[in-house]
């Protein structure tokens, strides 16, 4: 779908239903192309055809221009009736249109009127905890005040000044945010990332504070709260996860702040706060959230419901795979089989690798491997951070090596070994070569249990300081693995005294 598709898909009926009132005033036109055209693209969908649509208006190869004219004059209609339409819906809206507002009145030097509009701009900005719009508002004011000596400049200006320190702590407090939450979607939450990302987002988290926490209101409380989420994440701090997003949860919930402007806070809250318990191992609790989600998504005629169904599925399949695990495969075969239906790829990252990590827990290796193989040709893989494509080969080694293939385990051994040369001085993957050097030993060993060498390299790995970041990095946990392979002999004893 293009730019106008996507806009006119979304109209909803009472959109629809100004739009064609302020098109047909006025105009006693037969026949209104531009309203051809939005009918044909509301009753076509994602399979509108545009040289249908074309030929539909009776435009010619000659003519082509003149429709691709008239999608934009349709575009640019649509978008002044949604602004007249969604003005007095949002706080935010009516500021910018205070604002505008007293644009024009002062250039026809009404200037008594402009400023009470730039007075309900402030007081909007102000309800709205809306510090960047104030800024421009006080600037307003002081240009103002040059026709109006009523206006004492110095108070705008001490105002502004006061005003400019939040407005740089906020734009620092978000810049770095943003940064973090790129580095951690592009590494899918797996791989540290640079740690001075964090200390600015916790410097400039507490300064904000500091000076704002007598005037927090449901604003500025949702974006403290989206920049500690993402500090705890990164911290691996899962119980101060937990405790944020379930005491954030109850507040709005008592201050009655949550509606449908913030609806989207609430799921990601739920989402939060169940996959922050489960992380502490807390399922039922975890479950529960999770049922809240799942009905919580259904609000408002489900108009966030496809976006959060997803993490409604998946919270069910990491608690499933530790409460029940055979309910679930059926809900990653259901989202699958929902993605397919919408012609969606988006998800295929999550479907292959999660089918393939739990069918390698319940001792299926063959058809986890074949997930892991679907995986390799997916588009989220190609996109992958190179350290999260390392960590998945390694859980792919030790699944060939659980299926009993050696030969097909010393082949891929040598590939990965080959393609992971150039990720050797990472320090933060020293851990998956040493899977790595385990692996060549064992695949290599008649007797691996019996081996003193890789009996050594197991106990130092096992030993190793195995901190909760670096075992939540783990796509298959390792000790877990060495345990089941060198829980024999005196692998406890002998050879961790011997380290």
């Amino acid at each position: 779908m293009d730019l106008l598709n996507q806009i006119v898909d979304k109209l909803n009926k009472e959109e629809l239903r100004k739009f064609r009132l302020l098109s047909e005033y006025g105009d006693n036109t037969a026949e209104r192309k531009d309203l051809i055209l939005l009918d044909y693209m509301r009753s076509s969908g994602e399979k509108f055809d545009e040289e249908k649509a074309i030929k539909k208006l009776a435009y010619t190869d000659a003519s082509k221009n003149r429709y691709y004219q008239l999608k934009n004059r349709l575009m640019e209609n649509i978008g002044d009736s949604l602004v007249l339409l969604n003005t007095h819906k949002d706080p935010l809206y009516e500021v910018h249109q205070y604002l505008q507002l007293s644009h024009i009145y002062r250039s026809r030097h009404l200037l008594k009127v402009a400023h009470s509009y730039l007075r309900k701009a402030e007081k909007c900005a102000k309800a709205t905890e809306s510090y960047e719009m104030l800024d421009v508002i006080y600037s307003e004011y002081i240009r103002l005040s040059s026709d109006m000596p009523e206006i004492d400049p110095d108070e705008y200006i001490r105002r502004r000044e006061q005003n400019a320190d939040v407005v740089t702590d906020l734009r620092e407090m978000d810049n770095a945010l943003a940064a973090l939450s790129y580095r951690l979607r592009r590494s899918q939450n797996i791989v540290t990332v640079d740690q001075s990302l964090m200390k600015t987002l916790q410097a400039k988290v507490k300064a904000v504070s500091s000076r704002t926490t007598s005037d927090f209101g449901k604003n500025l409380e949702a974006r403290i709260y989206n920049a500690l989420n993402k500090i705890f994440l990164q911290q691996h701090n899962y119980e101060a996860l937990a405790k944020l997003a379930i005491d954030t949860f109850q507040k709005f919930e008592k201050e009655k702040w949550f509606d449908k402007d913030n609806h989207e806070l609430k799921l990601q809250v739920l989402t939060y706060a169940a996959n922050a318990l489960f992380k502490n191992q807390k399922y039922k609790e975890s479950l529960s959230y999770a049922e809240r989600l799942g009905t919580e998504i259904n609000a408002y005629d489900k108009f966030l419901y496809e976006k959060y169904l997803f993490f409604h599925r998946s919270l069910l399949v990491y608690n499933y795979a530790f409460v029940e695990p055979s309910k679930a495969l059926p809900v990653i075969d259901a989202l699958e089989a929902d993605m397919k239906r919408r012609n969606s790829t988006a998800y295929d990252f999550y479907i292959y690798l999660n089918r393939a990590t739990l069918l390698y827990d319940l001792g299926r290796y063959k058809e986890s491997l074949k997930s892991l193989v679907r995986l390799y040709i997916s588009d989220g893989y190609r996109s992958a951070d190179a350290a999260f494509r390392l960590k998945i080969e390694v859980s792919e080694l030790i699944i060939t090596f659980e299926s009993g293939d050696r030969e097909t385990l010393a082949y891929r051994l040598k590939q990965v070994n080959k393609t992971a040369a150039d990720l050797e001085g990472d320090k933060s993957l020293q851990r998956e070569f040493k899977i790595l050097s385990l692996l060549t030993d064992m695949n290599h060993s008649p007797d691996y249990r019996r081996d003193a060498q890789i009996q050594r390299k197991a106990a130092s790995l096992w030993a190793a300081e195995n901190t909760l970041d670096r075992e939540d990095s783990e796509i298959i946990k390792y000790n877990l693995w060495l345990a089941k392979h060198f829980r024999n002999a005196s692998f406890k004893s002998k050879y961790l005294k011997q380290k």
